[in-house]
């Protein structure tokens, strides 16, 4: 360090020396003088090179060729897990399906002329690219279908999130339609330029024109799941899109069968497209029917946020919860994190206590909130799940004026985002920063509670009762066990927070996890400053994990 390093800062090699001088070992001691002091007490360099299966009892050199397959592995290790954030396995994993699809698209195409098919070669290979494109995005659609199920086996396979799963799934929805297009774009061109082909007794043959139906409804499908869509249209969209994609099936399979029949095994892609669809909802029929149907119980806990408790249920993570009797749409569905797996069935408040007069409620606070869960003593549990819903339009807000109703739980699907992420991976990082907004609280419980390192908590409510609330139910004590700042009334300072965290994680030389849960927006302006602190110290360990609950 002191030949080779001359360029580098001070508190770069200082901190160097405090992680890695005494090993790479994650528990290891701190070494008992810094690097400066070190140099200082070193009164003539050392001339001998100790071999490295003796004790280092004095200071001895290094032989260049050791530094140098330290160093290369060292500055090539770091590169590599910094370009991890940096690019990112989502983005490279998207660049390879595109990638692969433009290639398979246009390799081994061969020409052989004179053709009794094709009178030039031209036709001839614009032919086959164009087949080749309508055999691909069939291949897509069904991935795309494969992708979007929540039982999809590969989630189990590669322990990838489902939300990473549906953002494949748009960009296979999208290159399946633009593979389409060109299909058909290439036919038309070879029909309309060439005199060896009708255009206008083939545009009227049943195949051609359910061709042109199958397209049209995926150019549809595509663009329709923006977010605004989404967010303000959810059932509207869900229904619709479920429909869409089914008229579009079925206008690839007449475009195939009215053509060739079953001559060249086409359709086989649709019917595996089909079978990818009915085995996720089979296995959503399954989940659900273990289950039974169950009575939910709901308390209102103020002017934005209910309580669902289901007696009689086991699960953790995220369920899909149904309530045929709410609307006349008996099949929708929503996710929700699991707050608690056990009732109390003494409970320590009423519900009425929860409500809070809205003309009596106090001004908002500016500063933390703190508050002591009641004593756990003496209560008795059963089997039951608690959930904590905004009430937002739509189903949800039909919700609050209910006090009891049917309930159907699919479950479970693991403990949300942080089980296919790893609570091994969070594991390895010795301090956790949870930065919660309102009830994004009930997916980081279980995280609160089994993290074994240094945890902080930061919450953002709009008023107190869901604190109270939460405080309530089995689990909800992790809150007060841990070092929280709950703010009500304002938006967390996300920039200040992250700031300080990360500084005071960094100097002291471990590794943090920040994990975000809460709306969208929150989430990303999180990640946005995570990753700016990330690239101004790029030695430092820092872990990004982000759980949102955005439509």
């Amino acid at each position: 360090m002191f030949v080779h390093c001359n360029d580098i800062k001070i508190w770069r090699l200082e901190k160097f020396w405090e992680q890695n001088v005494a090993g790479r070992h994650a528990r290891q001691p701190q070494p008992k003088e810094s690097y400066q002091e070190t140099l200082a007490s070193i009164e003539d360099p050392p001339k001998s090179i100790r071999p490295s299966d003796t004790t280092l009892v004095s200071p001895s050199q290094v032989d260049e060729a050791t530094y140098r397959g330290l160093y290369n592995a060292e500055s090539s290790f770091t590169k590599s897990e910094v370009q991890h954030e940096q690019y990112g396995g989502q983005a490279l994993f998207i660049a390879y399906l595109l990638a692969i699809n433009v290639i398979l698209s246009a390799v081994n195409h061969h020409s052989k002329q004179p053709n009794s098919w094709y009178a030039t070669e031209g036709i001839e290979i614009c032919t086959y690219v164009a087949n080749r494109l309508g055999v691909l995005s069939f291949a897509n659609i069904a991935t795309s279908i494969l992708f979007a199920g929540r039982n999809n086996i590969l989630l189990w396979i590669t322990n990838w999130s489902h939300s990473t799963f549906l953002l494949l799934h748009r960009w296979v929805a999208f290159i399946s339609l633009l593979q389409a297009c060109l299909h058909s774009a290439i036919y038309l061109q070879i029909y309309t330029s060439d005199a060896g082909y009708d255009y206008s007794s083939e545009s009227k043959v049943p195949y051609w024109y359910w061709g042109i139906v199958a397209t049209l409804v995926m150019a549809l499908l595509v663009p329709t799941p923006i977010l605004p869509v989404r967010k303000k249209l959810y059932e509207l969209f869900l229904s619709g899109h479920i429909m869409l994609s089914l008229l579009a099936l079925t206008g690839c399979y007449l475009h195939i069968y009215l053509r060739f029949d079953h001559q060249w095994g086409y359709e086989v892609w649709i019917y595996i497209a089909f079978a990818f669809w009915a085995f996720d909802r089979l296995m959503r029929i399954v989940r659900m029917v273990k289950n039974g149907v169950r009575k939910g119980h709901i308390t209102v806990v103020d002017e934005d946020y209910i309580r669902l408790e289901v007696p009689g249920v086991f699960a953790s993570g995220q369920v899909y919860l149904y309530f045929p009797s709410l609307t006349w749409r008996f099949w929708e569905n929503h996710p929700f994190s699991v707050a608690a797996g056990l009732l109390d069935q003494d409970p320590r408040l009423p519900p009425q206590q929860y409500t809070m007069d809205l003309e009596k409620a106090p001004a908002q606070h500016s500063q933390p909130a703190v508050y002591e869960p009641p004593p756990t003593a003496n209560h008795r549990h059963e089997t039951g799940l608690t959930f904590f819903i905004r009430a937002r339009s739509g189903l949800t807000a039909l919700l609050r004026h209910q006090k009891q109703l049917p309930v159907l739980v699919e479950s479970s699907y693991g403990r949300s985002v942080f089980n296919t992420h790893g609570f091994g991976c969070l594991a390895s990082y010795p301090n956790l920063v949870c930065i919660v907004g309102g009830v994004g609280i009930t997916a980081v419980l279980p995280l609160l509670a089994e993290h074994v390192g240094h945890k902080k908590l930061y919450w953002g409510v709009r008023g107190p009762n869901l604190v109270n609330a939460i405080s309530q139910i089995s689990g909800g004590e992790s809150v007060a066990n841990v070092d929280a700042e709950i703010v009500e009334g304002r938006r967390l300072d996300l920039r200040a927070i992250l700031e300080s965290e990360l500084s005071l994680q960094s100097n002291a030389g471990s590794g943090t996890a920040v994990v975000v849960s809460g709306p969208r927006s929150m989430a990303d302006e999180a990640r946005r400053i995570v990753s700016r602190l990330a690239s101004k110290n790029k030695t430092a360990a820092i872990g990004f994990f982000e759980e949102t609950y955005g439509w």
